[in-house]
């Protein structure tokens, strides 16, 4: 976990806020709570309003920035949000929190007539009573014969109605209005307003797209070149027409000129502009595409009479009436721009009554055409016989098709050209001898146009051939979305409604939709899809805070009444509810730091109140705000650096634009700065003051009883020995139980087979540990000497043994190095070499003597520890042999 300190605990800067709006700066507020009239009352003494407002909250835990302070803070209605004052300045001094020493007054608009909407009311009005619950109940607002225009309420009164929980007499819940609001801190000398507005929320122009605007479906959002003006509309993420009052609304072309009557003709790259108080604030960028002749899909129904008099533009234009490009009709400002050339039968240069067939030819007429490209050609026939009103019969498979045909994709049916045919005088036409065209998309829901056109031949001297046409109805199946759609949330069955916590994991991938037949199969996933959207904007993760709709559209089925095919998702943030500081010494329940003499940055450790119970949660530096105040020695709750010696206060705020985590009111961590260091018995100037803290701090040895003392002078143990080198080794971090040999898991106990280890006692686990690596060894009589007091050699032994066991022993010259010591002669033979390492590593021998029989003190056992191992191991590194495999 991590944690800072703001602005590396240095004081803030003061600022003042700018105040706006109508309410006077500085003006003793009208106090009026639920008896006061609201009249101004001027007192003897006019207190002091040189208050700045230093730091401020929005009312959703959230802190408002410095530059809103400076400039102006203004709120979009609906949010909830307003100014919450938690810090000032008095008289320039360093920053105050805004605690119970201070009042907090809000000062409110209050309305002549009563402007209903939405079934409530919006903001006060004259006359009115409110209450801060339903039923009448709770804190009362009674501005009954107010004949001001602005009237002041207590702070829950404003929590409740900036919140949505205020209410009129009739139980109707009471909206917030726009205008101009000041909150008012004052104490026994001070008191200042400071301003903010609430506003019209901001139309979400997120999600706006462009469309067809010709006609009503705004899901219509393709333009291609007709030669006539396309009339461009905008719809919002819903799908329903966005109003542009407000708005300057300008389509643009490529170059940015603006496109008179916004209703662009020739194809291109446009852009659609929004413009709002001479501010672009959205572009949106469509095309109007190109006709390719060359690509596009020309179609003409053939003929059984062509014309027989008119001029050669008459003649053809009567195939220009009958054209469709891509699935549509010719404009009539289209076909002015397409130049056709015919070639008929025996040569024929022009559309004519002659059987047989023409090859047409299409392009543009117009010199350097980018709206119609290319030419494309196309057969039209004009025929003796029409063989689809001569008795022909049009087939799918052996079905008879006559003006509909029905494929059911939820079923795994799916429109397949090759199976229509056309019978005809005795004999069956397909494959080469037909054409099939299909007008729209067959692989999905929906009624398109089939096209099937006899390929036109000769028989007996006459041409034959003609075009049908049918509706393919490609259905799916209709499922009660109520009974067949289910949502399992991290393993969980969900309703159409789930509220989470953020976690910074994301909760689509927790997210398991599942759909199922009328018999309770379940529908493989590819005949639907999911699609989840934040803000009317489609997203691929659902991590940060929000409100997300999770969609499931079938796509060969349709979920009856189109009900309960919606998960609502809400991301709720993270709320801290405690905090502790991080310690160098926790002490009859109080946390120290050690004193430096330079600033302190602490860390922190957070929680969230989740099921009865306090969880850790990490939460990164960049989403908080610290503040402290130092009460002690002297009790003045200002912005503070830890330095000096004292109790400190840690505050809590969200960071700004921080959405994620949310602090709950007033959390805070409290600590002490002492020089004490980390034990009231450890001095701070002693040889083996920094010893003693270190290895407390790394966690190789404790304090005793409750932690406050560490009894330095106190000879150390076998028992206390085990447990240093374990904890050296990364103590239960690095070893579970079942990775001890001896471990007996249905006892709960360790069998070392010392006699003097009782399976429970509290170094029965270190002691079972350093038998098994051989550490520390027993005696011969069969116990481990848990109460003998440990020699300076020894000790220097087991620490060389430690060494070894990590691979880090280099053997030195014994007589070398001890020589400088007056009584190195009676080192014990045994221990000579160990005594030696431990002197030429600089983990002994600082002073005159090693002293080697003496039994080794706490204090010297701590620096030896430290000396050997300055910092904590952050992986396994002395691994076990087990000995009991049973066992593990």
């Amino acid at each position: 976990m991590t944690a800072c300190t703001n602005n590396g605990g240095k004081a803030r800067r003061v600022v003042t806020a700018a105040l706006v709006g109508v309410l006077s700066v500085g003006a003793v507020p009208a106090i009026a709570l639920a008896t006061g009239t609201g009249d101004v009352s001027l007192q003897s003494v006019d207190p002091k309003n040189d208050v700045d407002l230093v730091k401020a909250q929005d009312g959703t835990g959230h802190s408002v920035s410095e530059d809103a302070l400076k400039t102006g803070v203004s709120f979009e209605n609906g949010n909830k949000q307003y100014l919450v004052p938690t810090w000032v300045s008095v008289e320039g001094g360093a920053a105050e929190k805004v605690d119970s020493d201070w009042t907090v007054t809000y000062i409110v608009p209050v309305a002549s007539s009563v402007q209903g909407s939405e079934g409530a009311y919006e903001g006060f009005f004259k006359d009115g009573i409110y209450y801060t619950a339903p039923n009448k109940s709770g804190e009362v607002v009674n501005l009954s014969g107010y004949t001001g225009t602005s009237y002041t309420i207590s702070a829950g009164v404003a929590k409740a109605y900036f919140t949505g929980n205020l209410y009129d007499g009739n139980g109707d819940r009471i909206l917030v209005t726009n205008g101009d609001y000041a909150v008012n801190v004052s104490d026994s000398d001070h008191t200042k307003s400071f301003n903010f507005e609430i506003v019209a929320a901001k139309s979400n122009l997120d999600g706006l797209y462009v469309y067809d605007a010709s006609g009503s479906d705004t899901s219509d959002t393709t333009f291609t070149f007709d030669a006539e003006p396309q009339t461009i509309g905008l719809a919002d993420a819903d799908g329903d027409v966005f109003d542009t009052t407000g708005y300057t609304f300008t389509v643009r072309d490529a170059k940015g000129v603006a496109v008179p009557g916004n209703t662009p003709t020739e194809a291109g790259t446009y852009t659609a502009e929004l413009r709002k108080d001479g501010v672009s604030v959205k572009n949106i960028s469509f095309t109007i595409d190109a006709i390719d002749l060359s690509k596009a899909t020309l179609h003409v129904d053939d003929f059984t009479s062509g014309p027989n008099s008119g001029t050669v533009a008459q003649r053809n234009g009567k195939i220009l009436d009958a054209l469709t490009i891509d699935g549509e009709p010719l404009t009539s400002d289209l076909k002015s721009c397409i130049d056709i050339t015919v070639v008929g039968p025996e040569g024929v240069q022009y559309f004519a009554d002659a059987k047989g067939i023409y090859t047409v030819t299409l392009k543009s007429n117009r010199p350097n055409d980018t709206s119609i490209l290319s030419s494309g050609t196309i057969e039209v026939a004009v025929l003796d016989t029409d063989v689809f009103t001569d008795g022909a019969t049009l087939k799918y498979g052996d079905m008879t098709v006559t003006s509909d045909l029905f494929v059911n994709l939820f079923k795994g049916e799916k429109f397949d050209a090759s199976k229509l045919s056309v019978v005809y005088g005795g004999k069956t036409y397909k494959g080469d001898d037909i054409e099939v065209t299909v007008d729209g998309d067959a692989t999905v829901e929906g009624k398109p146009t089939v096209y099937v056109r006899v390929k036109p031949f000769q028989k007996d001297g006459d041409w034959l051939g003609g075009v049908t046409d049918f509706d393919l109805h490609v259905t799916g199946a209709d499922l009660d979305a109520n009974q067949r759609l289910y949502f399992y949330l991290d393993g969980k069955l969900t309703g159409d409604y789930a509220t989470v916590t953020y976690d910074g994991e994301d909760w689509l991938k927790k997210l398991e939709v599942v759909v199922k037949d009328a018999d309770g199969n379940e529908i493989d996933p590819s005949n639907y899809e999911v699609k989840v959207t934040k803000d009317g904007k489609e997203v691929d993760s659902v991590v940060d805070h929000g409100d997300y709709e999770v969609k499931v559209t079938g796509k060969t089925f349709t979920f009856d009444g189109g009900v309960g095919d919606t998960l609502y998702l809400t991301v709720d943030p993270l709320e801290v509810d405690w905090v502790d500081v991080v310690p160098d010494l926790t002490a009859n329940g109080t946390s120290y730091l050690t004193w430096t003499g330079e600033e302190l940055k602490p860390t922190f450790k957070f929680f969230d109140y989740v099921d009865d119970e306090y969880v850790e949660v990490e939460v990164p530096a960049e989403a908080y705000e610290v503040t402290y105040v130092r009460t002690k020695p002297l009790p003045e709750k200002k912005d503070a650096v830890v330095k000096d010696e004292g109790t400190y206060v840690a505050y809590f705020d969200a960071a700004v634009d921080v959405e994620n985590y949310r602090f709950a009111k007033d959390v805070r961590a409290n600590f002490e700065v002492t020089k004490k260091d980390v034990f009231l018995d450890v001095p701070m100037n002693e040889w083996y003051s920094q010893g003693v803290y270190e290895a407390a701090k790394l966690g190789y040895m404790n304090g005793d009883g409750a932690g406050a003392t560490f009894s330095p002078m106190r000879e150390l143990t076998r028992a206390e020995a085990a447990c240093v080198l374990f904890n050296m080794a990364g103590g239960d971090t690095m070893y579970s139980n079942e990775t001890i040999p001896g471990y007996n898991t249905e006892g709960k106990v360790y069998e070392t087979g010392f006699s003097d280890v009782a399976g429970n006692e509290f170094f029965a686990k270190a002691v079972a540990w350093c038998k098994a690596t051989g550490i520390i060894n027993g005696y011969a009589d069969g116990t481990f000497g848990v109460s003998r007091k440990v020699t300076n050699e020894e000790f220097a032994c087991m620490l060389a043994n430690y060494a070894k066991a990590k691979n880090e022993y280099k053997a030195v010259d014994a007589d070398e190095v001890l020589a400088a010591y007056p009584d190195a002669s009676v080192v014990s033979d045994w221990a000579e070499d160990a005594v030696a390492w431990c002197v030429s590593e600089g983990i002994m021998g600082g002073g005159a003597n090693i002293s080697p029989a003496g039994s080794i003190l706490r204090m010297r056992a701590a620096t030896m520890a430290v000396n050997a191992q300055p910092k904590k191991l952050g992986d396994l590194v002395i691994t076990i042999k087990p000995v009991n495999p049973d066992r593990q």
